[in-house]
């Protein structure tokens, strides 16, 4: 039993991002590949094209000229039409997309997990382990009371260390001339979600291309046409009939042959690209979102301070004359990138560790500043710098 957690607890994927992030990378390319597999199956499992052959052929003349159709692009006329008699205008009507959905369908999954394998890779660079720590966090929400206070001092004393590493790293790391210190992980994480978004807009231009489609907002007109009851027979989106053109040699002449096929892969292919085509909107949409959440709390001040004080509230740690100890705590000693790692642990662990981390790290920086303070005053030191220093040894005093 012992081996079965430990393999389970290997299965379960960790995060290290909001969920934003994962339905960009998790569960975006795990149904791309879904829906790849099936369509797969379909093809080459099952009978994903039929022809319509004349009278004299025999089996093996109509299972090669399945084969050669669904391997060859064949081409859409509506049945109303007459099938042209200059080739090059029937090869200006090929569809070939239907052989090489599974694979792109793949192509587009790898693409979706990119941006992330990026921001895996240079958060090491900050010389914090962002997913070491958001996994410990989550670790000690699953103790017993016993052991989570121990753990989450733990936790504590591990990213306090993380963010001194952190000042010294950057000295010496070429990002250390492009970033200001202590905001390496937060312009990084700002930039993986620039790429999050670029990359689902061009989603949306590979779908087009691939597809061949005249339509821009692609789902909207598909949507629009199946209200208006405009069929593929006439829209040519997907089409079910096509018409395909083999040749064989029969004593040495080369003899042209026509026949109609039905596609029913097709039929599949067209559900499949339009619930795509709707979940890459609102993968864009969410994105976009999240950009714009992230940006906003990530440069304000203001909302530093009042993410970090709706925690210390919870054990009455603040007061009117402590706001300004606040303001030194956050900036000084989290920083940017501090704020920003409590924010993926609130995401992930969530609040009660994050309540209980904050505790510990307030308490760390009233202890350091209870020591710096026992240093500054002299014997005609102001009186304000006095009290300040006996106010730190009473909030010492108090939490030790």
């Amino acid at each position: 039993m012992l081996f079965l957690d430990k393999f389970l607890q290997g299965l379960k994927p960790q995060f290290d991002d909001d969920v934003v992030d994962r339905l960009n990378y998790y569960y975006t390319p795990m149904l791309l590949v879904i829906f790849a597999l099936t369509l797969s199956a379909k093809q080459y499992v099952g009978q994903p094209i039929q022809c319509w052959i004349p009278a004299q052929f025999t089996g093996a003349w109509e299972q090669y000229s399945e084969n050669y159709c669904f391997v060859q692009n064949t081409y859409f006329l509506p049945l109303t039409h007459y099938i042209p008699n200059d080739i090059q205008e029937r090869e200006d009507r090929e569809i070939g997309y239907y052989q090489w959905v599974p694979f792109v369908l793949g192509l587009q999954g790898i693409l979706f997990y990119l941006p992330s394998l990026i921001w895996r890779i240079l958060n090491w660079q900050s010389g914090v382990a962002v997913k070491g720590i958001v996994q410990m966090c989550q670790d000690v929400g699953n103790m017993n009371v016993e052991k989570r206070k121990s753990s989450v001092e733990v936790v504590a004393i591990h990213l306090r260390d993380s963010l001194r590493t952190q000042q010294q790293l950057l000295k010496r790391n070429i990002f250390g001339t492009l970033l200001r210190r202590g905001s390496f992980l937060n312009v990084l994480y700002i930039l993986v979600k620039f790429i999050y978004l670029a990359q689902v807009l061009t989603q949306f231009v590979i779908l087009n291309r691939f597809l061949g489609t005249s339509y821009t907002l692609w789902g909207f007109d598909i949507l629009r046409d199946l209200a208006y009851g405009r069929e593929w027979q006439e829209s040519g989106h997907f089409p079910r009939v096509t018409m395909c053109d083999f040749e064989v040699r029969v004593l040495g002449n080369k003899h042209r042959h026509t026949v109609q096929c039905v596609l029913m892969i097709n039929m599949f292919n067209e559900k499949v690209y339009l619930f795509i085509w709707w979940w890459l909107l609102i993968v864009a949409v969410a994105t976009l979102g999240s950009l714009i959440y992230w940006i906003v709390m990530s440069f304000s001040n203001a909302q530093h301070e009042s993410f970090v004080s709706q925690y210390l509230r919870v054990y009455n740690l603040l007061s009117d004359d402590k706001y300004g100890a606040l303001g030194k705590f956050v900036d000084q000693f989290l920083r940017m990138d501090g704020v920003f790692l409590l924010r993926l642990i609130a995401s992930n662990a969530g609040d009660l560790i994050t309540t209980d981390i904050v505790y510990q790290l307030w308490q760390m920086f009233l202890q350091d500043e209870a020591a710096k303070a026992q240093t500054l005053p002299l014997p005609n030191a102001p009186a304000s710098q006095l009290e300040e220093v006996d106010g730190l040894n009473n909030d010492k005093q108090r939490l030790t």
